[in-house]
């Protein structure tokens, strides 16, 4: 279950992070993307305006740079009479008609005015429609005489008739013989429902045409033209502003023909839900997937951690102290292998539990032979005292010494107890055994000894000395007499203190392959009880140097020098030490 919510809580937390974060993220791309598409509509629509504009701007060139019109419109009538201008009006009236019609024949939404300084005028429509003498009493007329030569004014306004009132976009231009006299001029009015169709776009865009004032010449609905909007600035808008406290996108296109601009503007919210709805799909799509996703996980978990489960109250069975259970939960993955080594280790165990219950059986035993036969050499101790005594009284003193060193060198072998003792304990058991070797082999093996003051207390493993000893006398005199000398002394080495024995003999010495095949066995790591015959201790010469680096490791130098004809000479250099633990003395007093 911590793994199921866990998983849960690894799986909600990154869908809301991404939700969160994606809607923060995409907010402005949304906008880029709006305001892309707005500024695209605009140029649409802007394009079709200006074309309108532009083509009107042409053909009132044309009709200003005509030389027939503008003489027409020079003509002094105070030099003609009344029937004279009657005539000329008629004739120039057909003439500018046929010119007018010309050149707005399929433009029916275009109302075309050309007016003289106060008269003629001359249209392209019916005058019961429009009366042209109203246009000398527009409050915008008289800027006409004030524009340059070719300028334009435009305007958006509303003229009623009485059929009904139709909005116009009013583009006025003087037609001037010089820079400051005008002969005439030239209104032209589109029908502002010429342009209303490009401005129409989407329910969530609202497109106006806007002058310089910020007033509305064009809207698809036309309730809103003529209307000025309050909140328009004219050097410029950013690309979201609030209007009523709503905001809305901002784009706008300004026209080539004149200052005018078209605008739009989309509700942010519009724009937004979209971005929302996008998300929202998006954000459900991934929580489904999601949602599968961990039910699968959470099938997937539950098979996993069965064995997880089962291992578990199997190790509690076996903390109860139920050794003879098995899981028998087997696999290739890691929860298989661990069972498998638990199952493993439980049957180790109870074969430790057999072996150790067989082990203490066989202690016990073993103690309780040992508790036998320690009777035994007490028994054999006091019965050798009693004959040494006898032997003496008989007054036989080289048997009675021999009785002694019989007994005190099997003391010292019985006694397993000291594994270290005195270098001078040492030296009194080699001369214990020196004398019974002599006795058994009827000859005279001396023994001398010199120990630097103080080393005679050193402490040395038992029996180290004695199997060197052994082995002089068995193969270096081959039944001769001869001499042994034990030399100690102390030495110093990267302030250590070292103990130095030399053992050395005059016997037969060894040939030089001998002697490297001594060498050899000593460094030779196997059991030395597998590759040597039993001594009188049981320790050969080989086991004398493996005990030596066992118990000192590196510190330990150990040396072998022979000459054939000239004697043997072994060198053994280890720590000095005075104290260990299990070190004690041993009583040689066989009195027992």
């Amino acid at each position: 279950m911590k793994l199921v919510w866990s998983a849960l809580i690894c799986f909600v937390i990154p869908l809301a992070v991404i939700y969160l974060v994606t809607n923060y993220l995409t907010k402005d791309i949304i906008l880029d993307k709006v305001v892309l598409n707005a500024e695209d509509s605009l140029k649409v629509a802007k394009s079709e305006i200006n074309s309108v504009f532009e083509q009107t701007l042409s053909l009132s060139n044309f009709v200003l740079m005509n030389a027939e019109i503008r003489q027409m419109l020079m003509v002094n009538k105070a030099e003609l009479t009344l029937q004279e201008q009657k005539q000329e009006y008629a004739v120039n009236f057909s003439k500018l008609s046929r010119i007018l019609d010309d050149l707005f024949i399929q433009k029916n939404d275009f109302q075309v005015t050309i007016l003289g300084v106060k008269e003629p005028f001359y249209t392209n429509y019916s005058h019961s429609d429009l009366n042209p003498r109203l246009w000398y009493e527009r409050k915008w007329f008289h800027q006409l005489n004030e524009l340059p030569i070719f300028s334009t004014y435009w305007l958006g306004e509303q003229i009623q008739t009485e059929k009904m009132t139709t909005n116009y976009v009013t583009m006025g231009r003087p037609i001037k013989k010089t820079a400051s006299i005008p002969i005439g001029y030239m209104i032209v009015n589109i029908n502002e429902r010429l342009i209303r169709p490009y401005l129409t776009t989407n329910e969530n865009q609202e497109m106006f045409l806007l002058d310089s004032n910020g007033v509305v010449i064009s809207q698809a609905n036309p309730s809103k033209i003529g209307e000025k909007l309050l909140w328009w600035k004219p050097e410029g808008m950013g690309r979201t502003i609030e209007i009523e406290r709503k905001k809305y996108v901002y784009v706008e296109q300004k026209l080539e023909s004149n200052d005018w601009r078209v605008v739009s503007l989309i509700p942010m919210s519009a724009a937004i839900d979209k971005n929302k709805q996008v998300l929202f799909v998006s954000f459900i799509v991934q929580a489904l997937f999601f949602s599968l996703f961990f039910v699968l996980l959470t099938i997937r978990i539950s098979a996993l951690t069965k064995p997880i489960r089962d291992l578990s109250v199997f190790v509690t069975k076996i903390g109860r102290g139920q050794l003879d259970e098995r899981n028998n939960i087997r696999g290739h993955n890691e929860v298989g292998h661990l069972a498998k080594t638990i199952d493993f280790m439980l049957d180790r165990i109870q074969e430790m539990f057999e072996q150790i219950t067989l082990e203490q059986a066989k202690k016990r035993k073993a103690e309780l032979e040992m508790l036998q036969a320690q009777i035994n050499p007490h028994f054999m101790f006091n019965l050798l005292n009693s004959i040494r005594l006898n032997i003496l009284i008989q007054g036989d003193q080289e048997n009675a010494e021999l009785i002694k060193s019989l007994s005190s060198l099997l003391r010292m072998t019985i006694n397993r107890d000291n594994e270290f003792i005195p270098l001078e304990e040492e030296g009194d058991t080699v001369l214990h055994y020196v004398k019974l070797m002599n006795f058994r082999h009827a000859n005279q093996v001396r023994v001398a000894y010199n120990f630097e003051a103080g080393c005679e207390q050193a402490l040395v493993p038992r029996f180290m000395i004695q199997p060197l000893i052994e082995n002089a006398i068995i193969h270096g005199f081959e039944q001769f007499d001869g001499e042994i000398f034990i030399d100690a002394n102390k030495e110093h080495d990267d302030g250590r203190e070292l103990l130095r024995i030399v053992v050395r003999d005059n016997g037969i010495g060894m040939t030089k392959d001998k002697l490297k095949e001594l060498q050899a066995k000593s460094e030779d790591i196997r059991d030395p009880q597998e590759s040597e015959n039993k001594s009188f201790s049981g320790i050969g010469v080989k086991n004398v140097f493996q005990r030596l680096r066992l118990v000192y490791g590196e510190y330990v130098k150990t040396t072998i020098e022979s000459e054939s004809g000239v004697g043997t000479k072994i060198t053994l250099i280890f720590p000095f030490e005075c104290k260990r633990a299990g070190a004690q003395h041993v009583d040689g007093n066989s009195s027992g």
